[in-house]
């Protein structure tokens, strides 16, 4: 059985450039509903030394992670069984170094890909020549605190969605680029699809392989597809046709991390291949379907609504279904 789980997936700690001890970050991640953290410090696995493959650090299970910070672009590694050497990449070579960490069982993520580069932030803004897509396992989407406001967000979508029309089959994530907390901020969470709900390296590996994770910025949001007798977990392919979306909106899980910052549900859409194929109100109830006709290619589920002030805005967005 597939069970989601909220996930805070881009963290640094004090053996980067972090302030947090391991285990200050870990009750951080407590503190706003997280059932686990991605460690992912720049250029080393330091913060691991010691542990086991997935430790859990007061009660919160972290996945094994790194941040590839290079001068052209940051890659996060997740559960790469033996260290590749990230100092030679440049643009033209990246497809040599992303086959290096898959031969090695890695999960690849490019992040923040249009976050500001140089002079300000060198190195953050993605500039790697990737010829490999297939090698990527999903695209940060939702990048720091606050993503509804960020400029970079519909930057960043716009580039996941092309290359889904490209045919690449990409996972999206969020990741709140966590160095140290000051004051209580508005933060996403990436729901991690996970048999039986075990963190694992290979559950981790299974689930982002398989494309089962999507994002939201209030209300949990677990969705299925139902076709004749079988049901499709997100990520999964199914046929050309009619079939059933089924969204099962928690608004109390979480809350108390979002609630105060003005999230309001208001309308789901459902995006085919670039274009919005249909929409409803969400406002009320907790349980709802849409019948559609699915055609080739992928389709995923948005919702939109009330944030920080704002009407319209993207709060929720699942990787998609794949049709054949």
């Amino acid at each position: 059985m597939i069970t989601y789980k909220p996930f805070e997936m881009h963290t640094h700690t004090r053996n980067s450039d972090g302030r947090f001890t391991l285990e200050q970050l870990c009750d951080a991640a407590k503190a706003y509903g997280y059932q686990g953290v991605a460690l992912t410090d720049h250029n080393t696995y330091s913060g691991f030394d010691g542990l086991p493959e997935t430790p859990v650090i007061h009660d919160m299970p972290v996945i094994r992670g790194i941040e590839w910070t290079t001068f052209f672009g940051h890659m996060q590694v997740l559960y790469a069984e033996k260290f590749v050497d990230w100092r030679r990449a440049s643009p033209e070579t990246i497809d040599d170094f992303t086959d290096q960490i898959k031969s090695v069982n890695g999960i690849i993520g490019v992040v923040h890909p249009f976050e500001v580069g140089s002079p300000l932030c060198t190195g953050c803004y993605f500039d790697f020549h990737v010829r490999k897509w297939e090698n990527i396992d999903y695209i940060e989407v939702w990048s720091k605190a606050e993503p509804t406001k960020r400029f970079e967000t519909p930057l960043a979508l716009k580039m996941w969605t092309d290359l889904l029309d490209r045919g690449y089959r990409l996972a999206v994530t969020a990741g709140h680029d966590w160095h140290w907390e000051t004051k209580k901020q508005h933060a996403a969470a990436t729901y991690i699809g996970l048999e039986e709900g075990i963190v694992s390296a290979k559950t981790v590996r299974d689930a982002f392989r398989a494309g089962r994770t999507y994002l939201t910025c209030g209300p949990r949001m677990d969705a299925a597809v139902r076709q004749g007798n079988s049901l499709f977990t997100i990520g999964r392919i199914i046929q050309k046709g009619k079939c059933t979306l089924t969204v099962h909106l928690d608004r109390n899980e979480r809350r108390y991390s979002w609630g105060e910052f003005g999230i309001v549900p208001r309308e789901f859409r459902i995006v085919m291949n670039g274009g919005t194929l249909l929409s409803a109100d969400c406002t009320d109830g907790d349980d709802f379907s849409f019948d559609f006709t699915a055609e080739k290619g992928w389709f995923r589920l948005e919702m939109y609504g009330d944030a920080l002030g704002d009407r319209g805005k993207q709060i929720g967005l699942t990787s998609p279904f794949y049709c054949e």
